[in-house]
């Protein structure tokens, strides 16, 4: 991913394939929902600390991937 709008999308996409309403992921990921729109709508200044919350209720996390090698460093 190289920027905020594609990781917006893919939260949305996760949320929804997971039935949840804004309310009820920022209830599990213990934060605001205007948070969850705030990085659904791809709002660049969105705080990390959050987002990891966010993809973490979601069942996911964030690993780096160099992109000329394709190693991954998490």
């Amino acid at each position: 991913m190289y920027s905020m709008r594609e990781l917006a999308a893919v939260v949305r996409e996760l949320r929804d394939s997971e039935g949840l309403t804004q309310q009820a992921l920022a209830a599990k990921a213990r934060v605001s929902r205007s948070f969850i729109a705030d990085v659904e709508a791809g709002k660049p200044t969105v705080e990390a600390n959050r987002l990891f919350h966010v993809l973490q209720a979601l069942g996911f996390e964030i690993a780096l991937r160099g992109q000329e090698s394709g190693e991954v460093r998490w």
